[in-house]
């Protein structure tokens, strides 16, 4: 056992340094997030702080206390270096989340937060969100905890794949003789060895053993040896808080009260602060503070405060308060002076306390309004309150809405779901169960859960509900069946737009504008969906969980409607109104419109950066509407030549069971292409001609267009006349003329059909797919472009036409270079040998894969700023993007400049000048 404790010891300690080495050297795919799970008492603190000091770069550590858990972002303020704004403003974390991305400019950054279990919600928020920002800045994140108690967002931390946990073992003997030492001056003897070795490896629980031996005169130290007196009692403690346990009975009558105040009151507390809780003086309790500070277990601080020297003497102490005598301390402290404005601390210790529900209630209710703009903490808060009250749910109204109100406003929507449906099993006031109703349909429709979202409306429908509840419940049901395609799109509209629009609730124009959108119409799907964005605005109530997504669609629905350039202006509107609006949940949805609006223009990397950014947002919320994201970054990866990466997303989504937005088959897109990138252009088609055929059930037209392309080409390529009879068949039975940005791609596809079906001349197929590359171009809409010049290219060469045939295939191997889109290169290339034309994509290559020239636009523009000055969060409120977006940009731009810091990028930018 000596031997194993030993080794697995020392060579856990070992892995964690090798692991952080490997992510300081940037070795790709190596985790940067730790997490070390270590018992009370097992030196966990010492062995993170020895690492800290051995770490050749800049670290910043900080150790959350027993207070910690009660003030919003306190933790990560002291880690980061920023100071504490009280109260909490709304954009603080996204300040202390700036301030990291700052402090990465300079190189390689180690964050260490201790004893994360006493941490806030707040921060421990912000460390999930740092360890997925871990992959684009220079970053290691490691984090120290306790298995208990048990923290829902901790665990969820851990679960995170790019996260990894150690359990630190406990120390070898000869390790407990060394600190055994090193604490008393002197080796022990063997007797005093075998006692410590007893201890199991507790390296705390060896303190205390030693510490009790000193106080009762047992411990004699001579000639450098310590041993036990003849007399001493060696008796070993059977757990360390035992031994704990019998080193503070040890103190005297007025020491041990000092220690039970001290622990009550829950952190650092001066000598007048506890004087004050029975009438007493500071000057009254210096001899009760000297005996404990004496016996190690409580230290002055250089505050002026005293502290427990380790939180394992203050649990100890806490537990063995009788509790009517915890209450009675509690509600003390509750009453204190210091606590007059400190409302969180009043409704812990009213909480703690226990004896009075009133009291509790108002302290509550006081402090959620300081935590309106930290709702991880106010869930904390109300999850306590929940608990106390347990037993008389009734009696306290309103707390199950506060709660699923808080846990959906930081993402646990599951939770949130489960909060409302048991509140409505209790409550009787009108409101509250229209509250509970709104926020457990919200909780399931972004989760993606439209069965029991529809299953709940139909429920809530046969209730004696006013006409205009009902209509709301009525708009929002075909609401969730447009976006899980349920059954097809309704080819009749909900509701006469021209004369019933005023009248007629936000959701209920959403789901109008979705409808016309799925069916044809986008050009008046969009102009609906911007007339709800602005009723959104009017309706929206403070204080109140904002569940519309009226501000989401605008960006979307341009994107299909005007192309590319349109909709990024739209969404930078969007943008803008979800900040003043409070609505970060949208965040995710918007990273995944700006993705498809880069996606369209041809920019595969920055499209790749915000769909990344949209999914890691997304997994930490539980939201399921992510197929637009997952099926776009692994048409990226088909077009990379990433196959093998593209394979392993679309089986995962596969596996997840996770609706298609709007029914969209996308990952069916992705599936087609990727068969087709590995030249198996049989599955392809029929991949292919499945997808089509799904989509046209749905009646989905305003998407169709965009594949058609794909189809076109597939059933070409492996001359599958069923599939482009298919495609011709469902472009000509589409009930409305494209819009612009889609007039194009089916101007080519049909054409592409009938010329391999010998209904038109490849001549005039020519001339066709020239015009529409021409206006694609000036649409910004560059992947569609490239499809345009492939097939342009492609029907010259099948005319002979040489010289114009290798005009065109360089137009479109400039296009797709500058996308980095290999994968298409070495499609088209294959394309044009059987007609004895062999080209190489290289030759022609627009954009270098390194130095200045490689970068895109975005990455240009952000590395520009960067040398400007601008902070991470600067550019990206400056660009209308997200700061990780922004830390993506940056990371692409050092690595295809060979560069580590973004001093480093200044200067180069500089150079460039």
């Amino acid at each position: 056992m000596f031997a194993s404790h030993h080794a697995n010891r020392r060579s856990t300690v070992e892995q964690i340094r090798r692991a952080v080495a490997a992510a300081l050297d940037d070795e790709r795919g190596a985790p940067r997030t730790f997490v070390v799970t270590a018992g009370p008492g097992t030196g966990k603190t010492h062995t993170l702080q020895a690492l800290a000091s051995e770490l050749p770069v800049r670290t910043r550590y900080a150790r959350a206390d027993d207070m910690s858990w009660r003030q919003p972002f306190v933790a990560a303020s002291r880690l980061v270096g920023v100071e504490l704004a009280i109260p909490v403003p709304d954009t603080f974390e996204d300040q202390l989340y700036s301030a990291v991305d700052d402090l990465c400019a300079d190189g390689p950054l180690v964050l260490i937060l201790d004893d994360a279990h006493h941490a806030d919600a707040a921060s421990l928020d912000l460390a999930t969100r740092l360890s997925g920002a871990t992959r684009a800045l220079p970053l290691v994140l490691l984090v120290g905890r306790r298995p208990l108690p048990e923290r829902d967002v901790l665990n969820r931390l851990v679960a995170r794949g790019e996260v990894r946990e150690w359990t630190l073992p406990p120390m070898a003997d000869t390790d407990i003789a060394d600190l055994a030492a090193e604490f008393l001056g002197a080796t022990p003897d063997r007797e005093l060895a075998t006692a410590l070795s007893a201890t199991g490896g507790n390296p705390m629980q060896a303190i205390s053993l030693l510490r009790s031996l000193q106080l009762s005169g047992g411990l004699q130290i001579s000639g450098g040896r310590a041993s036990m007196a003849p007399d001493a009692a060696a008796d070993v403690a059977s757990g360390t808080r035992d031994a704990i346990a019998e080193h503070l009975a040890l103190l005297d009558s007025r020491a041990r009260e000092l220690t039970q105040k001290l622990a009550v009151w829950g952190g650092p507390a001066t000598m007048t602060d506890l004087a004050i809780l029975d009438g007493t003086t500071a000057a009254s309790l210096v001899g009760a503070a000297q005996t404990a500070i004496d016996a190690g277990i409580i230290a002055a601080q250089d505050d002026g405060t005293l502290a427990f020297t380790h939180d394992l003497y203050a649990d100890v102490t806490y537990a063995g308060l009788a509790p009517m005598l915890r209450s009675v301390l509690h509600d003390a402290v509750a009453n204190h002076p210091a606590n007059t404005h400190d409302t969180q601390a009043v409704a812990h210790h009213r909480l703690a306390a226990g004896t009075d529900t009133d009291a509790m209630l108002d302290a509550v209710r006081r402090a959620e309004d300081d935590l309106a703009n930290t709702p991880s903490v106010a869930v904390d808060l109300l999850d306590n309150l929940a608990r106390t009250t347990a037993t008389a749910p009734t009696a306290t109204p309103g707390v199950n809405v506060a709660l699923a109100v808080a846990l959906a406003r930081t993402g646990q929507l599951t939770r949130a779901n489960q909060v409302a449906e048991e509140g409505l099993a209790t409550a009787t006031e009108i409101t509250e169960i229209a509250d509970l109703l709104r926020i457990q349909l919200f909780a399931l429709i972004a989760k993606g859960d439209t069965d029991r979202a529809r299953a709940l409306i139909d429920d809530t429908l046969q209730l004696p509900v006013g006409d205009d509840v009902a209509q709301g419940l009525i708009d929002l049901r075909r609401y969730v069946s447009l976006l899980d395609a349920s059954t097809p799109v309704p080819v009749e509209p909900f509701f006469d737009v021209e004369s019933e629009s005023p009248t007629r609730s936000v959701q209920g124009l959403v789901g109008e504008a979705l409808r016309l959108f799925l069916i044809g119409q986008v050009d008046d799907g969009l102009r609906l969906a911007l007339t709800a964005s602005r009723r959104h605005g009017e309706d929206l109530g403070s204080g109140r969980l904002a569940t519309s997504s009226a501000d989401v669609w605008p960006p979307l629905l341009g994107l299909y409607s005007r192309g590319p350039a349109a909709a990024a202006d739209l969404l930078e509107s969007a943008v803008k109104l979800r900040s003043n609006r409070g609505t970060d949940w949208m965040t995710a949805f918007h990273e995944f419109t700006q993705g498809g609006i880069d996606f369209g223009r041809g920019n595969l990397d920055d499209s790749a950066a915000a769909w990344d950014a949209g999914l890691e947002r997304a997994s930490a919320a539980d939201m399921g509407w992510t197929s637009q994201a997952v099926a776009g970054r692994s048409i990226i990866d088909v077009y990379r030549g990433e196959l093998a990466s593209a394979t392993t997303r679309l089986d995962a989504w596969d596996a997840a069971g996770l609706p298609d937005q709007f029914g969209f088959p996308l990952s069916g897109r992705a599936w087609s292409l990727l068969h087709e990138a590995r030249r198996k252009l049989k599955p392809a088609a029929t991949n292919a001609a499945a997808t089509w055929e799904r989509a046209l059930t749905c009646r989905l037209y305003g998407w169709l267009p965009w594949f058609a392309i794909d189809c076109a080409r597939i059933g070409t390529r492996a001359q599958d006349t069923a599939l482009l009879e298919a495609v011709v068949e469902g472009l000509d039975s589409m009930p409305y003329p494209p819009t612009t940005s889609a007039a194009g791609p089916v101007a080519i596809a049909r054409a592409r059909c009938l010329a391999s079906l010998g209904r038109i001349d490849l001549a005039e197929f020519l001339d066709i797919a020239e015009r529409a590359a021409a206006e694609l171009a000036a649409l910004g809409d560059g992947l569609d472009e490239a499809y345009a010049w492939e097939e342009a290219a492609c029907a010259a060469a099948a005319l002979a036409e040489r010289t114009r045939a290798r005009e065109l295939a360089n137009r479109a191997f400039v296009v797709m270079q500058t996308m980095g889109a290999v994968t298409m290169s070495a499609r088209l290339a294959s394309r044009m040998r059987p007609h004895g034309i062999r080209m190489d994509p290289n030759a022609v290559r627009d954009r270098p894969t390194h130095g200045w020239g490689s970068l895109t636009k975005t990455e240009v523009t952000v590395a520009e700023l960067v040398a400007t000055g601008l902070s991470g969060g600067e550019i990206a409120e400056q660009m209308f993007i997200s700061t990780r977006t922004v830390q993506t940009h940056v990371s692409h731009a050092l690595a295809k400049l060979g560069l580590r810091t973004r001093v480093e990028l200044a200067a180069f930018v500089a150079a460039q000048r």
